[in-house]
């Protein structure tokens, strides 16, 4: 007999359960510290509060913007070197232990580079693995994904993927850094054991 993968688990819960997912980048990963320094080396100087997605974009200039992307998400010399974001393993333990179902689901271009970056942390495969990570590309596609697999919370650290994930209904702004308003479209927490509260409660 064939063993139920942790998706299919998810699935058979059925409505009124608790299907978690998780952003990768700016949730369970902190690219705070890399995004400055190779900023820098592109000779641009950028404050912590200037590094999330939607707020670098309107400084950098396009070209160089591409530039630190491509460095920080595709370059696995550098990617690499990124850290878990504080409080994410023991969330993690947590969930397990109440027997919640969760996934990743990340638009990463190269996945074989964050794949290696969750290993390197010690979070591939004890917690994210094939079974329940999944790559997309476009925003929409997010949201495609959490509703094939019935995600009811999901967490994100850009206001534009938390708008198109209109099949989500309970969803989560990770803003560690308190750099966006409060808004009646997601529910804004500022880290890992502020999100327990809602996760695991």
């Amino acid at each position: 007999m064939q063993m139920k993968s942790h998706v299919d688990n998810a699935r058979d819960l059925g409505r009124g359960k608790k299907i978690l997912g998780f952003d990768m980048d700016g949730v369970v990963i902190d690219n705070a510290e890399l995004k400055l320094r190779v900023a820098k080396s592109l000779g641009i100087n950028l404050s912590p509060m200037q590094t999330p997605a939607e707020i670098i974009k309107k400084i950098v200039p396009s070209d160089l913007l591409r530039r630190l992307q491509l460095a920080i998400y595709c370059n696995p010399m550098i990617s690499i070197e990124a850290p878990l974001m504080p409080g994410i393993v023991k969330l993690l333990d947590d969930i397990n232990s109440a027997k919640i179902p969760y996934l990743l689901i990340s638009r990463r271009l190269e996945p074989s580079i964050a794949i290696d970056l969750l290993k390197k942390r010690g979070i591939w495969p004890k917690y994210f693995n094939e079974s329940n990570a999944f790559f997309v590309v476009e925003p929409i596609e997010k949201n495609i994904k959490a509703k094939e697999l019935g995600v009811t919370h999901y967490v994100d650290d850009e206001t534009k993927i938390l708008s198109v994930l209109a099949d989500v209904p309970n969803k989560f702004l990770f803003d560690h850094l308190n750099v966006f308003p409060a808004s009646d479209n997601y529910i804004k927490i500022a880290s890992h054991e502020e999100l327990a509260k809602y996760f695991l409660g």
